[in-house]
């Protein structure tokens, strides 16, 4: 397929841009300079547009809005595996195909899973604190082997998480809306979030944000853990009512968090999480490494080549 014009960021070309050309010499590309505007005579040609992980979060706003106003734009390949942002909503009703990067960051974001775990078993966050005042302490701490990890979401990210856990030697126990019967371990329906709650010693949440997904964990669902259980958020920040979770960190029945995600991202300056002994944040930061972001680029090179050939994309999001 020739008459491509590819809308990308210039680290991408500069990174990326040798290897899509290989694949298709007619293509003419646009690229985002920094952060500088793309004039009205840019905007008519762009056909086709690859949403890289280098623009979050600085250059968001303005990649997607080219993206908005490009009147022939056909094909968004993004990155990132989440696609709930009206935005993307907005494109699809245009008729433009998206195609994400599910799957890119998993092993990424499951080490950042165990990471949390290892800090929250061996209270990481005191040992800091030690070390900035200098002080000797020396105490007995808990492994991870034989403890019960629940994982609600069994996509790329909740798999990987089960394979590492299990490496530790974790019994663990995963929720999805539908099992499949291929999971890793063994799998529940979505009905029995109470059932897992009640069971696990680590609650992790890496699934997506969906209508049945908003607010799924409010004081209920923390009332329902094992007093001093652990809770992870990697999936969406909408998914748990902060207010509610702050609360039982607060009282001890949430023992302890590991969280990457908000509502509100920046996390606000004067969110109690911040103060919290027990909490360990990250800034939606979980998967952003050298691996994931190479495995980006390798995944859109390959979509691009599948494009210039008219075979069918990879990682199409459905309506």
């Amino acid at each position: 397929m020739s008459g491509t014009v590819l809308f990308c960021t210039d680290t991408f070309w500069d990174e990326a841009g040798d290897r899509v050309v290989a694949l298709d010499p007619t293509l003419e590309v646009v690229r985002l300079v920094g952060d500088e505007q793309v004039i009205a005579s840019e905007l008519e040609r762009i056909t086709a547009a690859c949403f890289s992980s280098d623009v979050y979060p600085d250059r968001m706003r303005a990649f997607l809005g080219v993206c908005g106003r490009a009147p022939r734009l056909a094909w968004l390949h993004t990155s990132f595996a989440g696609t709930d942002h009206p935005v993307f909503d907005a494109l699809r009703a245009r008729g433009i195909r998206i195609t994400n990067g599910v799957g890119v960051s998993a092993p990424s974001i499951a080490g950042t899973v165990m990471l949390y775990l290892l800090a929250l078993s061996r209270n990481l966050p005191r040992w800091t604190r030690e070390q900035d005042a200098r002080r000797w302490e020396p105490r007995r701490f808990d492994d991870l082997a034989g403890m019960k990890l629940g994982i609600v979401g069994m996509g790329s990210i909740g798999g990987e998480v089960a394979r590492l856990a299990a490496a530790f030697e974790m019994e663990v126990i995963g929720l999805r809306r539908r099992p499949r019967g291929d999971e890793p371990c063994p799998t529940w329906a979505a009905d029995a979030l109470p059932e897992l709650l009640a069971w696990a010693d680590v609650v992790v949440v890496t699934a997506p944000l969906t209508d049945a997904t908003r607010g799924m964990f409010d004081a209920d669902a923390f009332a329902a853990m094992r007093p001093g259980a652990w809770f992870v958020n990697v999936g969406r920040g909408e998914v748990v009512d902060e207010a509610a979770l702050v609360d039982a960190l607060a009282r001890g029945h949430v023992g302890g968090a590991g969280l990457d995600v908000f509502a509100t991202e920046p996390l606000p300056n004067d969110s109690p999480l911040w103060a919290m002994p027990n909490v360990i944040i990250t800034p939606h930061s979980s998967g952003v490494t050298s691996r994931s972001y190479r495995r980006s680029i390798d995944l859109f090179v390959d979509n691009f080549g599948r494009h210039a050939r008219g075979e069918p994309l990879r990682n199409v999001v459905e309506p």
